[in-house]
């Protein structure tokens, strides 16, 4: 049985209120306007979660926080298919990692991905019963009402804190003494990292602490006066955990979803590459391939120029669905009088992206096809082509 819907109709508290209540078992997907994000259920506590966010990987908190250099992580995730064993289960396996280290770890990092999501106020879900990884996993079972109320108190926090501090990549600078006879052994160990060259997060990483305590104790130290804010330097930050090789990790993901028919998360992926390598060669070169691979796709689904679009449903029927305002242009264009081609040329944006777009609507059962030479119907890529 799988559930759907977006957030805006039920928020995120609601949502896991009602996987807990229900005790169910299973992985919540949800899809953000920049990320994605899975959590894993069994019985209604949170076993696990995962993230398309490099800020969310495992691999950030384990180089960030000095557990593995950063040319060990590429060898580590190619090792985990061989072995049918994730991560941090491989670094215990190895010595490299105590048991309790690793719980600590994947407890920060399934908290802070889940925290995150109180921040949305829209994106699709979709809960997967009975579906969970087939990697071998050391679960978690963290209670969902304990999620509810930190993440609740949170939100309101990083609300207030954003008002005084854009991001993580600003630098605090002490400017007034500190009595250090009320801080407590965390409180004080940040403030020993507080020395002007330090921003937020690199902080955060050298004490081995969530983000969000760091922000919290400079948001209050700069209502007391004793920090001021240095604004970051424009050149571009690296990823602790997610370097050069780190990228093919996420072409191999890419090249996953293409091959399973998902061709527009597959091509969403590439796009996010692109722009996070824009500089490196063969970032552009790999993407570049599977591009024409989803374009021969895309042929093989006979989405070609001369094909005549045309609505599937009455047009009365739009205006219950949920549509994105490209999804919008393109369905205000077809008319059942123009070829795809005709179209094509009048929809701003990349031409692959705009057809597979349309190929996203017709899996939809929205649009189908007429082709010109045949005359017959193609409602194609339902199939699971």
């Amino acid at each position: 049985m799988s559930v759907s819907g977006n957030l805006r109709t039920m928020p995120f508290p609601d949502l896991l209120q009602w996987v807990a209540s229900s005790r169910k078992t299973g992985t919540l997907v949800l899809e953000g306007d920049l990320h994605s994000k899975k959590i894993y259920f069994r019985d209604g506590l949170v076993v696990a979660a995962s993230s398309e966010n490099p800020k969310e990987f495992l691999g950030y908190y384990l180089v960030g926080w000095g557990y593995v250099g950063e040319d060990e992580i590429q060898q580590l995730l190619d090792m985990q298919d061989p072995h049918s064993t994730l991560m941090g289960e491989l670094l215990v396996i190895v010595g490299r990692l105590s048991r309790d280290d690793l719980q600590h770890v994947l407890q920060v990092k399934t908290e802070e991905t889940i925290y995150e999501l109180f921040l949305w106020e829209q994106g699709d879900f979709r809960f997967l019963e009975n579906i969970l990884p087939a990697k071998k996993f050391q679960p978690l079972n963290l209670p969902v009402d304990m999620l509810i109320l930190e993440g609740v108190r949170r939100k309101d926090e990083w609300l207030r804190c954003r008002e005084s501090i854009p991001d993580a990549r600003w630098i605090p600078k002490l400017v007034r003494a500190v009595d250090v006879q009320e801080l407590g052994p965390t409180e004080l160990s940040i403030l020993r990292e507080i020395n002007g060259s330090n921003s937020i997060e690199e902080i955060a990483l050298a004490c081995r602490l969530a983000y969000f305590h760091v922000l919290l104790f400079v948001y209050q130290g700069l209502a007391h006066d004793l920090f001021e804010l240095i604004t970051p330097a424009e050149e571009e930050i690296t990823i602790p955990g997610f370097s050069e090789v780190s990228w093919r990790t996420l072409i191999r993901h890419a090249e996953r979803e293409v091959e399973a028919g998902e061709l527009m998360k597959g091509y969403r992926r590439l796009t996010k590459l692109r722009e996070s390598y824009s500089d490196l060669r063969a970032v552009s070169e790999q993407a570049a391939l599977l591009e024409r691979k989803i374009s021969k796709e895309l042929e093989d689904r006979k989405l070609y120029d001369t094909a005549v679009p045309r609505l599937a449903v009455p047009a009365t029927q739009l205006t219950n669905q949920a549509f994105s305002p490209q999804e919008g242009f393109l369905l205000s264009r077809i008319t059942g009088s123009y070829t795809l081609g005709e179209i094509l040329k009048v929809v701003p944006g990349s031409a692959l992206e705009n057809r597979l777009m349309l190929n996203e609507l017709i899996n939809r059962g929205i649009v189908q096809l007429k082709d010109q030479g045949t005359d017959t119907d193609a409602a194609l890529g339902r199939a699971g082509r």
